[in-house]
């Protein structure tokens, strides 16, 4: 007990540090980039303090794995460097047991951290970017091409999505049972508001009867133009859901017969992330325990650097290039952190064999 608590106390006290230091930056540099914004719009200084302050959770997020590399290496490694592991040795306590005992303090920490963060960064975040979007009187979402739905037997395209459920640009096309093309609708603008969409400037062109017939309203509501969830669906960045809103949007989506990879990615991606952090940190074991464990403290950060980017370099586009090629999202999310449990498992067994016999 008394090993397990100064480790865990080591341990603890190189990852505040770490995040500390490492959200600070990061809300620096954030200020320092939203401030290019400034008075443009409604986004005055005021605006932009809110939020960075409300972006401070997902700062946090971001992160932690990294302070958790980085706190390690910089605590364990001023270990390493004193030898208390080799008197922890001396004293019958195997390199095995000491790593057992540190990353099953980083799995629990880090499961506690995720847990607590999925409740709170998703409500922040998204009060954060509605705040800006808002301000700044810009599209939540935006392709030039337009974006495509489908809604039951309607094909929808959107050509701009604003906060607060605005569209504009809409155009819609809807077909019969047999596929033929029934109607066409044109619409400059919707606005989701009490379980109704209220459409403005609609043209409505009816092809199903002859003659052609075309109609225009200024206005009209509509209670099945395209269901809120789709646009939610589409516009929310993967840090403003929570697990709970993802397992909805799938068995939205599953209920609609539409692909669900990219939400079961996200799903998957938040299930596995205790475990990927310390996926990361035992790739840096070796530079604690192995040879390089007298190393000094900047190029151990260095490395520490080094490991953090290309782990998550590497665990970023595999899973998308899966996606792509149609694997399935587990599989694509869990591949890349099989490969580098591997990896770190044969540089951990060439370190020690080559510095600690």
């Amino acid at each position: 007990m008394i090993l397990n608590f100064y480790l865990f106390k080591r341990f603890l006290l190189g990852l505040l540090v770490s995040l500390v230091v490492l959200v600070s930056l990061e809300v620096f540099f954030s200020f320092s980039s939203e401030m290019k914004y400034l008075n443009e719009g409604n986004y005055h200084f005021n605006v932009i303090l809110k939020y960075i302050i409300l972006s401070i959770p997902r700062s946090i997020e971001t992160m932690f794995p990294y302070s958790v590399l980085i706190g390690t290496l910089l605590s364990l490694g001023a270990m390493a460097a004193d030898m208390e592991f080799v008197a922890m040795q001396s004293a019958g306590v195997s390199i095995r047991k000491i790593l057992t005992i540190i990353l099953l303090q980083t799995f629990f920490i880090s499961s506690i951290f995720y847990i607590v963060v999925d409740s709170v960064v998703p409500k922040f975040s998204s009060k954060a970017e509605s705040m800006r979007n808002n301000a700044l009187n810009k599209q939540s979402y935006f392709d030039k091409n337009g974006t495509w739905f489908k809604n039951d037997k309607s094909f929808i395209k959107i050509s701009e999505i604003y906060p607060d459920n605005i569209i504009k640009g809409v155009s819609v096309y809807t077909y019969d049972d047999n596929n033929l093309l029934t109607t066409v609708s044109y619409i400059k603008s919707a606005r989701f508001d009490k379980e109704k969409w209220n459409l403005v400037d609609v043209i409505k062109i009816d092809l199903s009867v002859i003659p052609i017939t075309k109609e225009r309203f200024k206005s009209m509501l509509s209670d099945d133009l395209l269901d809120i969830k789709l646009i939610n669906i589409k516009t929310n960045k993967p840090y403003s859901l929570s697990l709970r809103d993802v397992r909805r949007n799938i068995k939205y989506l599953e209920s609609n017969k539409l692909d669900t990879s990219i939400q079961e990615k996200i799903f998957w991606d938040k299930i596995i992330k205790p475990l990927a952090t310390v996926i990361m940190l035992f790739l840096a074991m070796p530079f604690i325990f192995g040879r390089l464990r007298s190393i000094n403290t900047s190029k151990r950060l260095v490395i520490g650097l080094f490991i953090g980017i290309v782990f998550f370099i590497i665990s970023s586009i595999l899973p998308n290039i899966g996606l792509i090629i149609g694997i399935n999202p587990l599989i694509s999310v869990m591949s890349p952190l099989i490969v580098f449990t591997i990896l770190g498992r044969y540089i951990l067994k060439y370190q020690l064999e080559s510095g600690l016999r």
